[in-house]
C-alpha cells in the first residue's frame, strides 16, 4: 500500500485556519439516528434509551413526496439534512425541524445515479457527492461532484484510475477526503485540495459506507463479505467485525463510540460497542436501509474551531509522515 504526501498535516491545518476549521467531533451528535430507506422514506430512531434496549421509531418520518431512493444522508453544521436521491439524480434539503426546503433541492447537474455524500471538513458549506458514473460521453468516468451551499455546481474530482463506482465518502480529522470504491475494492484518499494521495487496497470487499471513530481509525462496511474492516490512522488494517451483518452499507458512530450499521439484505440496523462487540439489532420494516447519519447537536463557536485547529496541528506535529500502506452498484 502506497501513500504520497504533498502537504504535511501541519501545513494543511495552518492553511485552513483563516476559513475557520471545524474539526470532527463525535461527541457533538444527538441520539437521533436517521436512516434512508429504499421505499423513499427517511426514518429517525431515538437511541438514548441505550443500545441494549428496544429502540423504537419516532414520529418523525420523511415522506416520499420529496425523496426518490435516498442513498446518502449528511447534515451541515446548522443541522440541515441533505439526502441524495439515486432515483432522480437530485439532492433534497430539509431544515433542522425536518421541513422540506422548496428552494433547497440540487438539480441533476453532473449527477448520474448518485450514492453517498458528505460536507467539507471546514465550515464553508461545500457539499461533496459521489456523483456516480458519467456515461454521457464516450468515456465512462467515476467522479466526486462539489456544490456550494446554494446548490451551485463548483467542480469535480475525477481520476479514471483511482475511482470506480464510488459509494462511501468521509473526511478525516485533517480534512483529507476518503472515498470507498465498490468497483475495485479500494478506498481512495485525496488531500484538502483534491489531489490524489494514494489508496487503501487490503481487506476490502465491495466497500460502501465508511466512518472515522474519535481516535481517527477508519471503518469500512464490506457489502461483499458481510464484514466491517478497521484501519488505523495510517491506513493499516487492524481487525474486522464479522457478526450480525448482512449486506452492510451505511455506518455511523454515536457520542459514546458505539458503531451502527445498516444491513440492506435483511432490513435491520446492528449496533456494536467501541471494542467491536455485537450489542443489539432491530428491524426497519419493509424498507431496505442504506445510508445513515446522526443529527448534530449545535454549531460550535468560532473559538471552538480555532482551538480544534490548534489541537489538530499539535497532533499532526507528532505524526508528520504517515504511510498508508455500467450497472448500478448500491
Amino acid at each position: 500500500m502506497r501513500f504520497r504526501s504533498t502537504f504535511t498535516a501541519v501545513s494543511i491545518i495552518l492553511l485552513a485556519i483563516p476559513s475557520s476549521i471545524q474539526a470532527i467531533d463525535l461527541l457533538s451528535v444527538t441520539s437521533s439516528l436517521y436512516v434512508g430507506l429504499d421505499n423513499n422514506n427517511i426514518v429517525t430512531y431515538d437511541t438514548s434509551s441505550g443500545v441494549a434496549a428496544t429502540i423504537e421509531a419516532s414520529v418523525s418520518t420523511f415522506t416520499s413526496l420529496h425523496l426518490n431512493v435516498p442513498l446518502g444522508l449528511a447534515f451541515d453544521i446548522s443541522g440541515n439534512l441533505y439526502a441524495v436521491n439515486n432515483g432522480d439524480n437530485t439532492i433534497s434539503k430539509f431544515n433542522s425541524a425536518g421541513v422540506y426546503q422548496t428552494n433547497g433541492s440540487i438539480g441533476s447537474t453532473r449527477l448520474y445515479a448518485p450514492t453517498g455524500l458528505a460536507f467539507s471538513f471546514d465550515n464553508s458549506g461545500v457539499l461533496y457527492v459521489n456523483g456516480g458514473v458519467d456515461s454521457s460521453n464516450t468515456q465512462v468516468q467515476s467522479f466526486i461532484a462539489k456544490y456550494n451551499s446554494s446548490g451551485l455546481y463548483l467542480s469535480s474530482i475525477t481520476t479514471n484510475t483511482n475511482l470506480k463506482y464510488p459509494r462511501g465518502i468521509a473526511f478525516d480529522p485533517f480534512g483529507n477526503l476518503y472515498v470507498a470504491n465498490a468497483g475495485n475494492n479500494t478506498i481512495s484518499i485525496f488531500n484538502p485540495f483534491g489531489g490524489y494521495q494514494g489508496s487503501i487496497t487490503t481487506n476490502l470487499n465491495g466497500p460502501r459506507g465508511i466512518a472515522f471513530d474519535s481516535l481517527g481509525n477508519l471503518y469500512a462496511a464490506n457489502a461483499g463479505s458481510n464484514t466491517i474492516s478497521k484501519f488505523n490512522s495510517a491506513g493499516l488494517y487492524q481487525s474486522s467485525i464479522t457478526t450480525g451483518l448482512n449486506g452492510p452499507r451505511g455506518i455511523a458512530f454515536d457520542s459514546s463510540g458505539n458503531l451502527f450499521a445498516a444491513n440492506t439484505n435483511n432490513n435491520s440496523i446492528s449496533v456494536y460497542s467501541p471494542s467491536g462487540a455485537f450489542l443489539t439489532s432491530w428491524a426497519t420494516g419493509s424498507g431496505q436501509p442504506y445510508y445513515i447519519a446522526f443529527k448534530p447537536i449545535t454549531v460550535p463557536e468560532p473559538s471552538t474551531y480555532a482551538l480544534s485547529a490548534i489541537a489538530a496541528g499539535l497532533f499532526a506535529c507528532s505524526r508528520r509522515h504517515r504511510n498508508l500502506g455500467q450497472p448500478k452498484i448500491f
